[in-house]
Parts: structure tokens; C-alpha cells; sequence
């Protein structure tokens, strides 16, 4: 596995190895068993840890690096005594840096969270002496990102399944029909053979004959519109058939045409599915809320970055203005809004996050505070509540493992 943060930090003069490569080894291994925790638990290990690692020293709790601490105690016991004074912190982001990269490796969705993440975070904290290793984590994210965008945008199969050729009718046969009508008129035909089961009557006999000949003509003309009829049903039920099916294919739009209708609908409504009402209806803070909402709803994980563009027209067709607005503004939205926020996520949004600053909850301090116009909150929510659904399945699944082993 490749050391690249480990080695930025190494040629940024954040971490000396006094010439001893045993102890990048240590530190390698020891994000390495640690990038599959990363990676089993996005929520409350990998997100929170790429927080502690933005945060500055002070205002990181006192376990920030716990989980780092301890996978590097279990590689290199005496690690303490070879970085004092404050230098333990500046290891301990290296290692996390590097444990990130490797969970993103075998955990794409992770990239996915992290690269909208760091999308908000690029533009509120400097990052200073640790931005070229923090720059490798933000290149692998967009990496996963764009394989898992390029995952989801495989066009649907069905849409360019071919209309079937048209059955086309058989034509009655007229030899053995022709043979019928002569046995009908009379005893044999013009060349003096008998056909099957003959009008013993010649014409000439009058009334003898035509009573026969009705009789004999009658089922003769019955059997061949009957087997006429028989035919074309035949022939409409395969046509039929081959146009149903090429219809139920054609129906297999491809998923980015078909959100794209409904994000257009969107659009163009500005109707709310969450709040029930235009978002013209709405307080400022409630419609951009909502409107955050709603949109997740029709995002994939991965979605292009123009989505962001298109969010913040909504909102800026709504008329809230182009002044900045503190994060209390959000946070004084109503509850209906705030539960739309909230809605269908399995787990506590990390702290450190505007999301779960404005949701008000306890420890809830967001890493950055933020001044933005109402569509600029939009999008960084937006970016936010994917990130974290994005991974939310991850997460379940490791704790679902977990209990089932209990």
C-alpha cells in the first residue's frame, strides 16, 4: 500500500522519522488496520475523524483521535516518547489521512461523502500546512466519486430494443380450392378427371343439379373464410404481441432521463412533496430547508455538479434575497421543516456538520459557521445530506453483522 500522505507530511517537515524508515513502516500498518473501521463505520468513525482532522487542536474533543491513537500503539508502543509536545496531533492527522485514502479504496461510497464534504469545507477553512496531504484525500474521493457517477449513468437496455418485422398473411390455396368447385359443378373437370366425391348432376339437369351443387358449394365457401378468419387472428396476435413488447421496452426509460423529467417538473412546480404547498408559501428558511429535501429525494449518491447550479436557481427564483445569513436563521425554521430534514436518515448526523447544527443537536457545533446567501445554505446542505446517506448503508450493514454475531 502506498504512503503517500504519510510521506506528504514527511516532505511538509510535519513528522521526522530522524532517518528511521522502521517507523514509516509502523505508522503504514497502522493506518492500514485502521482504514477498515474507516471503512465498516463511515458515520461514527470516518466522517467524525475527517472533522478532527480539519478541526484546530483546542477545539477538538479529548477523544478526537482515539480510535488513531490506539491502531498506532498497537504497531509502534513507544510512539509517545518520540513525539511530545503537541506533535502527537499532528501524527495522529497523518495517520487518519492515510487510514481515509485507503478506506475510500475499498469503500467508494465513502469517496462519494467525503468529496461533497470537502466541496463545502474548500471554501470556509484554510488548511494550511496540511493542505498537499489533505489534497491526496480529496483526489481519491473525486476518483470514487466519478467511478461511482459513472456506475449509475449506464442507459437502460430496453430502450433501444427494435420494433418487430409485421407477420404477413399465407395466401389461401387455390389448387386444392379450384379442385373442390369443379367436383362441385359436375362429374370431372375440363381434362375428364373425377375430383373427390363429385356432383353426379351435370347442369344440364336442372333442378337435380343446382340442388346438389348449393349443397356442395355451401361448406366449400364456409371452410375457406373460416380458415381466412383463423389466419388473421393468428397474424394480429403476433403483431400485437411484437409491438406490446417493444412498447414495454421502450418503457425501460434510461433513470437519468427520467429523473431529469422530474427534476424539470420541479423546477418549473417549485411545489414542495414534503411540505405539502409552492415554496412561495414558505418562510425563507423553511423553503430552503424543504427544498433540500425534496431534491435528495431524486439525487442518486453521486450526482453532476450541476446540480448545485440548478438548486440554487430554484432558490433564487423563490426571491429570498442575495443578503448572507447567519446559520441561526435555519436553526429558527419551523419543526415541519426541520423533520424534512431529518426524515428517512438511520443515524445521527455526525457532529461538526452545518446539518447537524441547524437540527439543533446536543454537542452539535458545526466545524465552520459559515455566512451565505440562502441558495449558498442550500447547496451546502444538499451536499451535506447526501454525503451522509451516501454511507448510511455501510453503516447499517456493519451493525446489523454486528448484532447477528451477538
Amino acid at each position: 500500500m502506498s504512503a503517500a500522505v504519510l510521506q506528504a507530511f514527511m516532505r511538509a517537515s510535519l513528522i521526522d522519522f530522524e532517518g528511521d524508515d522502521t517507523r514509516l513502516a509502523k505508522l503504514l500498518e497502522a493506518a492500514t488496520a485502521l482504514a477498515p473501521q474507516f471503512g465498516a463505520r463511515p458515520i461514527s468513525m470516518a466522517i467524525p475523524a475527517l472533522m478532527a482532522i480539519l478541526r484546530d487542536d483546542d477545539k477538538n474533543p479529548p477523544d478526537a483521535f482515539e480510535a488513531t491513537s490506539r491502531a498506532i500503539e498497537s504497531q509502534w508502543s513507544t510512539y509517545q516518547s518520540v513525539f511530545r509536545d503537541g506533535k502527537a496531533s499532528t501524527l495522529y492527522r497523518g495517520v487518519a489521512l492515510q487510514a481515509l485514502v485507503e478506506a475510500i479504496a475499498s469503500h467508494p461510497p465513502l469517496g462519494t461523502a467525503i468529496a461533497l464534504l470537502m466541496r463545502n469545507f474548500f471554501t470556509a477553512i484554510e488548511f494550511g500546512k496540511y493542505a498537499p496531504a489533505i489534497q491526496l484525500l480529496v483526489e481519491a474521493a473525486e476518483a470514487a466519486f466519478a467511478e461511482e457517477r459513472r456506475a449509475g449513468t449506464v442507459p437502460a437496455q430496453g430502450a433501444s430494443v427494435a420494433l418487430p418485422a409485421v407477420a404477413k398473411p399465407t395466401k389461401i390455396d387455390r389448387a386444392i380450392l379450384l379442385s373442390r368447385v369443379e367436383a362441385a359443378v359436375g362429374p370431372h373437370n375440363r381434362a375428364g378427371n373425377r375430383g373427390t366425391d363429385p356432383n353426379p348432376q351435370w347442369p344440364n339437369s336442372g333442378n337435380p343439379w343446382s340442388h346438389d351443387f348449393s349443397d356442395r358449394l355451401m361448406p366449400i365457401i364456409a371452410d375457406h373464410v373460416d380458415q381466412a378468419i383463423a389466419e388473421a387472428a393468428k397474424f394480429d396476435q403476433k403483431n400485437q404481441q411484437g409491438v406490446g413488447g417493444s412498447i414495454a421496452a421502450r418503457t425501460s426509460i434510461d433513470p437519468a432521463i427520467l429523473r431529469s423529467m422530474k427534476l424539470l417538473w420541479w423546477r418549473q412546480s417549485l411545489y414542495s412533496e414534503s411540505a405539502d404547498q409552492s415554496y412561495r408559501q414558505l418562510g425563507p428558511a423553511e423553503a430552503v430547508i424543504h427544498a433540500v429535501a425534496d431534491l435528495c429525494s431524486y439525487l442518486p449518491d453521486a450526482y453532476e455538479r450541476a446540480i448545485d447550479s440548478f438548486l440554487s436557481e430554484v432558490v433564487l427564483a423563490l426571491g429570498l434575497g442575495n443578503n448572507v445569513q447567519e446559520i441561526v436563521k435555519l436553526q429558527a425554521a419551523n419543526p415541519t421543516a426541520l423533520s424534512a430534514l431529518d426524515g428517512g436518515r438511520s443515524f445521527q448526523s455526525p457532529k461538526g456538520l452545518v446539518m447537524t447544527g441547524v437540527l439543533r443537536e446536543d454537542g452539535a457545533a458545526p466545524i465552520c459557521m459559515p455566512t451565505l446567501t440562502y441558495e449558498g445554505w442550500a447547496v451546502w446542505l444538499l451536499r451535506e445530506l447526501v454525503a451522509v446517506r451516501a454511507v448510511e448503508e455501510i453503516q447499517k450493514a456493519t451493525e446489523e453483522e454486528e448484532a447477528a454475531n451477538e
